[in-house]
């Protein structure tokens, strides 16, 4: 398939695509990094696996508010 993209490029679009929700959220670094502490235990996403960064991505994009929820 020549429209198949690498794993590589996938995390890429992955990664930009978070960056991006968070930008819209108004999300800072260290509230991200709280939300992965929380519900994935790692405080990276490079540490994430691609299914990690699918769900992280589809919780940016389906949460309207400006903060993650802390509680």
């Amino acid at each position: 398939m020549t429209d198949q993209k690498t794993q590589g490029q996938r995390l890429e679009d992955l990664m930009t695509k978070i960056d991006t929700e968070m930008q819209r959220l108004g999300w800072t670094v260290e509230q991200g990094r709280e939300h992965l502490i929380k519900y994935y235990g790692k405080r990276s996403r490079l540490l994430l696996t691609e299914e990690e960064l699918d769900n992280f991505l589809l919780y940016l994009q389906l949460t309207d508010s400006p903060t993650p929820n802390n509680q």
